[in-house]
């Protein structure tokens, strides 16, 4: 269906129209078809309110201050939090030295006379004399 309003267009005919080539907007009032004026191939519709390039050129300026923002604040915070504490020392390791062992009890030793008490002679600890 045929709108009452003007459209707006570019020709994309790049090479084969001047219109195309020149990127020149075209105005169709309504009820034409909606086609180039010099070479007759179907237009792209132009937004009306949108200026060609100028949402591009915005949008990259927005994109370098939210960079620019995001550097300075992290800068910012980084210079802010100052030196981080140092890192705990490790815990002192305790090495116990080895405590000296009891020292044991000579075995009983046979007397040197023969006189020897049964509890002796029964642990094999008396002498017999010498022939």
């Amino acid at each position: 269906m045929a709108s009452l309003t003007g459209k707006s267009g570019k020709c994309s005919n790049f090479g084969n129209c001047s219109l195309a080539d020149a990127r020149t907007p075209i105005e169709v009032p309504g009820g034409q078809d909606f086609v180039c004026t010099e070479c007759g191939k179907p237009l792209l519709l132009i937004d009306a309110g949108a200026q060609a390039g100028g949402n591009s050129k915005a949008l990259a300026v927005g994109v370098l201050l939210l960079v620019l923002l995001l550097a300075a604040g992290g800068i910012g915070w980084s210079l802010m939090s100052g030196k981080k504490a140092p890192a705990p020392a490790p815990p002192a390791v305790v090495i116990e030295q080895p405590q000296a062992l009891p020292k044991a009890e000579p075995a009983p030793q046979a007397p040197a006379t023969g006189d020897c008490s049964q509890a002796d002679a029964g642990a094999g600890l008396c002498r017999r004399p010498a022939p």
